[in-house]
């Protein structure tokens, strides 16, 4: 399965009709992104990786040389090269045994190599205004709503997922572990990362976003390149109450708060577990835009064996129904779980050959779009503290052939009407 070896070259003579980009990326994100030190000095003024959710490592900071998860950018564009690349933006996968690395001539010209090929130029991001604020304590506004790839503004409200331990835990996912891996990490040393806190302060979090709006729609201090188009919210899972509320009054603290600051232009999105049809309608009346309860993955017996937690609470056909429903509620195209791409051939449990796996998506895509349900694919970065930490790297022709699969069913949901 695994094939890290692999030419670039190859694949795009194989898949003429997929963009280079894409491939790029997906490779990218599989396979992670070494630094050079000249690379990491060039990164001091960027926007740098706040470790906001997972870690999305392909290495464990214990594992990292130079500090390179405090001193990495959040994300990268890449672009131009060989191949005359379209700018596309990519976040940062910290990578070891991956033939992709970045390294900066120390003239501003900072270059994406596959091996020992140069393969695109390379623009770090920039610092938004708003991440110079700060808060009585000292954290940063930037610590509290990091803002992603230019244009998303993220904020985890909960750190801590409910659902852990072998018998509940997502086997993909090591959002607690990386948690405590932080925080032992700075115990007694500054950070940049987002606060470690494993719940935020809804009036502190409506602050920044009231920060971010001003500065970039009303003053307009910021260019295209930092401007916000939405604000995602997640939570981990709770099972009962957190703060004396239950998890619908929770999230509505801070759809309540952000929305008496800026009001409604700013599109929120929700990802959290689904609820009643009543706690969604609570939620839309409060002014939240887009729903995501994340079905991670569509067969039926994966979803058991690698979401136990979510089975065990809630149920996969319980979890799709409340899924569907919401579209009653946020209308079509507002609806837009995440499914982690590759999990689908998760050993031992999962699919071993790539176009079988690609079906099975498939076929949750094709369900889900037939409803008026968006999902959107995360590629499954193969985290090193999750339960699946010592999994191979999937085969590149899964998430190029998934992202077609993905295009495909989109075009024809859209076509169909």
């Amino acid at each position: 399965m695994d094939n890290v070896g692999g030419s670039l070259k190859q694949y795009f003579d194989k898949y003429p009709d997929i963009p280079l980009e894409v491939i790029i990326k997906e490779d990218l994100l599989r396979l992670g992104i070494k630094f050079t030190e000249a690379a990491l000095d060039a990164a001091k003024e960027c926007r740098r990786k706040s470790y906001f959710l997972f870690s999305y490592d392909r290495i464990s900071h214990n594992e990292m040389e130079q500090d390179q998860g405090s001193r990495v950018p959040e994300d990268i564009d890449f672009f131009d090269g060989p191949y005359g690349l379209k700018r596309t933006v990519v976040r940062i996968s910290i990578g070891h045994d991956t033939p992709y690395t970045i390294d900066s001539n120390g003239n501003g010209e900072i270059t994406l190599y596959e091996n020992e090929n140069p393969l695109a130029k390379v623009e770090y991001p920039t610092v938004p205004e708003y991440y110079s604020l700060k808060f009585e304590d000292g954290t940063s506004y930037g610590q509290m709503i990091p803002l992603l790839f230019g244009r998303q503004a993220f904020a985890t409200v909960h750190r801590f997922c409910a659902l852990w331990g072998a018998k509940e835990e997502c086997k993909f996912c090591d959002i607690n572990a990386n948690l405590r891996d932080l925080k032992k990490k700075h115990k007694d040393t500054p950070s940049d990362h987002v606060v470690f806190d494993a719940v935020k302060d809804p009036e502190k979090v409506a602050s920044v976003m009231e920060a971010m709006f001003r500065s970039m729609f009303i003053e307009e201090k910021e260019t295209i390149r930092n401007r916000m188009v939405c604000l995602i919210m997640t939570a981990g899972a709770i099972k009962t109450t957190l703060k004396g509320m239950t998890p619908n009054e929770f999230h509505l603290s801070y759809i309540n708060a952000i929305r008496e600051r800026i009001g409604g232009r700013t599109p929120l999105v929700l990802i959290v577990e689904p609820g009643s049809r009543e706690d969604m309608i609570r939620l839309h009346e409060a002014g939240l835009t887009s729903f995501n309860p994340n079905y991670e993955v569509w067969d039926p017996h994966m979803f058991r064996v690698l979401c136990p937690g979510k089975e065990k609470y809630i149920g996969r056909e319980e979890w799709i129904r409340r899924t569907v429903e919401a579209v009653d509620i946020f209308g079509e195209g507002n609806v837009s779980p995440n499914y982690v791409a590759g999990v689908e051939m998760a050993q031992p449990w999962g699919f071993n050959d790539v176009d079988q796996a690609v079906a099975s998506l498939k076929e949750g895509l094709d369900f889900f779009m037939s409803k008026g349900v968006v999902p959107h694919p995360d590629t499954w970065c193969i985290e090193p503290r999750s339960a699946l930490g010592g999994h191979p790297p999937l085969p590149l022709d899964f998430f190029i052939k998934a992202d077609k699969a993905w295009y495909d069913t989109w075009l024809k949901s859209v076509i169909s009407g």
